[in-house]
């Protein structure tokens, strides 16, 4: 027995494919999985979650080079701050923007 889709998409079982009826892989190949889009809330939720990361990460490396005497180090750490609030800053429109 194996188990076959009616032309509505209701899974049945058969001994042998009946007319009209389509297997596993041909209904699926007719109806391919579509990942739903993720809210706004979900895509701020996203976007502040790696922001904070890549913050604490920064963050870190600013210390250890500040704490070694790495000046060239913690000023580049410095820009890529910038550089981040900057990215977030935009990133954060560009959803804010969608939902109009």
């Amino acid at each position: 027995m194996a188990k076959y889709y009616s032309p509505t998409g209701n899974p049945e079982v058969w001994d042998s494919k009946p007319d009209g009826y389509y297997t596993e892989e041909e209904w699926q190949e007719m109806h391919p999985y579509i990942p739903p889009v993720p809210s706004r809330e979900e895509q701020l939720a996203a976007l502040t979650a790696e922001y904070r990361q890549e913050k604490a990460n920064l963050c870190e490396a600013y210390t250890t080079s500040t704490i070694t005497g790495d000046t060239e180090t913690a000023q580049s750490v410095v820009q890529d701050m910038a550089d981040l609030d900057a990215w977030f800053d935009e990133e954060y429109r560009k959803i804010e923007g969608s939902a109009e």
